[in-house]
């Protein structure tokens, strides 16, 4: 293992890390908004459903095609239009609405364009992680990401909520407008693109690739990184939809203790950066998400025997959810070619989204026609048969690429050195 510290981070990484709070801060503020308006005015939860559906869908249809745009064009320039994007439909909100217009559909129209604005933000803002941050720094960088994103989800929650409450939505959705402009200028001051890394860089990147995919006869499987990665989301997706259920139905308790187990899944993931950092000193990225991802299956299983049980190991379970997230994407994006990289997190955001979709709705099934219990059953029994079954598929690769090393070596001995550490392994 090497002693030598990695680089100290950039102005883009001290940049990123605030612009990522403020984004998720933003769209968790908007979602509670926005549902609390169509709820309050239709009445049904079927109307909150259909608000779901309305931002799913877009990101689930536009996100491949806004990770090619997102590898053709300027990444920095197209997360600050999504972000300047954003932060219009935020504030024509409650524009239409002091203008009389219907909250039910102005929250509809509002939320389906925020959609659209973060089907374009994600590819692009994981292109320019890839861009601008060194090799060396994306695994730290991503632990600190993840806090970022956990304590924006969080604080939109408890801000949210206390903020109907004294001043009504209409400030809320000012104050997201606002938080899409403060990132959008976080952005901004990241810069142009450092000259080394001009135009020619996405050609130089795409001739090293194909070095490598000769050197080893294999390709980077980035396919099974990204259904690594897409494990997340269907956790996220499933999980909020039966963590709801059991809690309200299964365990007859009310929606006060709903938010007590939310927040403590924030507090939990919180600490993931820090776990992840224990763990992955010890073990590489690969191993540290299959360590997570098992351990978060065992403890999921662990939350339906009991309330008091699920408030004591759901911490955990979000320590061990987030280091397992942090592992995938840090895995993912180092395998990710730089000049495919906008592609590979939109297919990843697409499939990802239709794969949770998809999901919710077997287990949905499931619940209603058996207990609530077997949903959080079902849910850890996929995470771990995923989990496994594409870990060990990785692991196979890595040895498919030393072998085809071990080859290329013994055929060219008066190579460079530097030649043959060509190949991309799954394992980073």
């Amino acid at each position: 293992m090497s002693t030598i510290a990695p680089p100290r981070p950039n102005r883009a990484e001290r940049l990123l890390i605030p612009a990522t709070f403020i984004t998720n801060l933003g769209n968790g503020i908007q979602l509670t908004a926005a549902s609390y308006l169509v709820f309050t005015e239709a009445n049904t939860m079927l109307a909150v459903s259909w608000l779901m559906i309305a931002v799913t869908i877009p990101q689930v249809a536009l996100s491949l095609f806004f990770g090619k745009l997102a590898d053709r064009f300027d990444r920095r320039t197209l997360a600050m239009i999504s972000d300047l994007s954003s932060a219009a439909a935020a504030i024509a909100l409650p524009v239409w609405l002091v203008l009389g217009g219907n909250p039910s559909t102005v929250s509809y129209v509002a939320s389906f364009v925020l959609s659209i604005s973060a089907a374009l933000f994600f590819p692009a803002s994981n292109a320019l992680i890839k861009e601008r941050i060194p090799e060396s720094r994306l695994a730290q960088f991503n632990g600190n990401a993840e806090i970022a994103i956990q304590a924006g989800t969080l604080a939109s929650a408890a801000l949210g909520g206390w903020v109907i409450v004294w001043v009504g939505t209409t400030s809320l959705f000012y104050f997201n407008a606002i938080t899409f402009l403060v990132s959008a200028a976080l952005l901004f001051f990241i810069g142009r693109r450092p000259a080394g890394q001009g135009t020619s860089a996405p050609e130089a990147a795409a001739k090293a690739a194909a070095a490598k995919a000769a050197a080893s006869g294999t390709r980077p499987p980035l396919a099974r990184l990204a259904l690594l990665y897409i494990i997340g989301n269907i956790v996220i997706i499933v999980g909020n939809s039966i963590m709801l259920v059991l809690v309200i139905d299964g365990f007859k308790s009310n929606a006060g203790y709903l938010g007590i187990v939310d927040a403590l899944f924030g507090i939990g993931a919180l600490f993931a950066a820090w776990a992840f950092k224990k763990i992955n000193s010890k073990a590489t990225v690969l191993k540290t998400a299959l360590i997570g991802y098992l351990a978060f299956a065992v403890l999921l299983s662990l939350e339906s025997v009991h309330l008091y049980a699920m408030m004591a190991v759901i911490p955990f379970a979000a320590i061990a959810f987030c280091v397992a997230r942090i592992s995938a994407r840090t895995a993912l994006m180092s395998a990710a070619p730089e000049e495919k990289t906008g592609f590979v997190f939109g297919a990843t955001n697409a499939f990802g989204l239709a794969a949770g979709t998809t999901a919710v709705v077997l287990i949905s099934l499931l619940v209603d026609s058996t207990d609530v219990k077997n949903g959080f059953y079902a849910l850890s029994a996929l995470v771990v048969v995923i989990s496994s079954l594409t870990i060990l598929s990785l692991r196979k690769h890595d040895r498919e690429v030393a072998a085809a090393e071990a080859a290329a070596a013994a055929e060219t001995e008066s190579a460079p050195a530097a030649e043959a550490a060509e190949p991309v392994p799954a394992k980073v």
